[in-house]
């Protein structure tokens, strides 16, 4: 089954590709010891230009082997240009994969705002009511100091997106628009995660709107989302 897997990752026809990359799971269920053999397989189905095959490969990849990061680096900014053009399950799989992948390897673009906020905290509301003066002159002199550390640390390292971190962003945000409820939830998350708090407004109306038109979907929106009751 190996060599036919093998073969047919090779075929002029996008659709027995396809095939083969859907078969890799199943081969990998029966005999976990051709691992090496398969990722081998993905690997080079990763590099596949066609739309048809990336949905298929990236579900390949997330149930075969998806500790190798390593093999997504030169694949990124393709499978972000195919996305838009991929089917709808298969926009699912690669969303969730890149915001996974994103998370790993891109910066926090509210990295800058945690810092301030962590220096800039204020006390608890339900203090003690014991707290004598000269504590609260020594916790005001230590949150001054950690706020002014933080605004010089930002200042002198003010945060600028990586190119290919907005490049996933861009092309994710026309997904919002989609008719199917998935998709829209996945990149709902994936903007919730990986984007500025600037932008992530944008996913507010797409689940308004996805609530209203699938109203099977709203139960399960405080358990998939809980931290975006607040948007």
């Amino acid at each position: 089954m190996m060599l036919a897997i093998k073969e047919a990752a090779s075929d002029m026809s996008p659709y027995v590709r396809k095939t083969a990359a859907h078969a890799i799971p199943k081969l990998y269920s029966l005999d976990p010891e051709q691992k090496d053999c398969l990722i081998e397989v993905i690997e080079k189905l990763l590099a596949d230009k066609t739309t048809l095959v990336a949905g298929s490969v990236v579900m390949a990849f997330e149930e075969v082997c998806p500790e190798r990061i390593d093999l997504i680096h030169k694949n990124y900014r393709k499978l972000c240009n195919l996305l838009i053009d991929v089917e709808e399950w298969g926009q699912v799989v690669i969303i969730n994969m890149l915001t996974r992948y994103a998370r790993t390897q891109f910066l926090n673009p509210n990295m800058n705002e945690s810092l301030l906020e962590e220096g800039g905290g204020e006390k608890a509301f339900y203090g003690s009511d014991n707290d004598d003066d000269t504590d609260d002159e020594e916790d005001k002199e230590e949150k001054e100091k950690k706020k002014t550390e933080a605004t010089a640390i930002v200042k002198r390292k003010p945060y600028v997106m990586d190119p290919d971190h907005r490049l996933l962003l861009r092309n994710t945000k026309p997904l919002l628009q989609s008719r199917n409820a998935a998709v829209v939830m996945a990149v709902a998350q994936l903007y919730f995660h990986l984007a500025p708090k600037a932008e992530v407004g944008v996913i507010a109306k797409a689940l308004v709107r996805l609530m209203r038109s699938h109203r099977s979907v709203s139960p399960f929106f405080p358990i998939v989302f809980p931290e975006m009751e607040s948007l």
